[in-house]
């Protein structure tokens, strides 16, 4: 004996002016082995949730690493990244370099942490954030 189901929903009804959604394509991700006095980097993807005709240009900002007890924040000397993401015309991703830098000679080799986010604004909100950890 089978069961039949049938919907009869259609999607007349889906919010088409939603807003677009911009974020981190992974949540975390480590830089590790920073030369003494050098830097390392990397890059990272941003991901919009609609395709645009026209190149969109987003920021890019560091925001409060959460619960600091257990993931010490890097020090801003520390650390530099893209502060803005271009998403080309008909395309959903683009990229951000992030960089991890013992400059002064001041990083640890024990891990520390920054976090970013796209900036969220008018038509974007905020998606998924990023957080870094850096050592040497």
């Amino acid at each position: 004996m089978g069961a039949l189901t049938i919907s009869c929903e259609t999607y007349d009804d889906y919010d088409k002016d939603r807003p677009t959604v911009a974020g981190f394509t992974v949540a975390n991700k480590n830089i590790r082995g920073i030369p003494t006095g050098g830097q390392k980097s990397d890059v990272m993807t941003v991901f919009v949730s609609d395709v645009s005709s026209a190149a969109r240009t987003l920021n890019i900002i560091s925001v409060p690493v959460p619960n600091p007890d257990e993931n010490p924040p890097a020090s801003p000397a520390n650390y530099s990244f893209d502060s803005t993401v271009t998403i080309p015309a008909n395309e959903r991703e683009g990229t951000v370099t992030i960089t991890g830098i013992d400059g002064d000679g001041t990083l640890s080799s024990d891990r520390t942490y920054f976090r970013l986010e796209v900036e969220g604004g008018g038509d974007i909100v905020s998606g998924g954030k990023l957080t870094v950890g850096i050592q040497k």
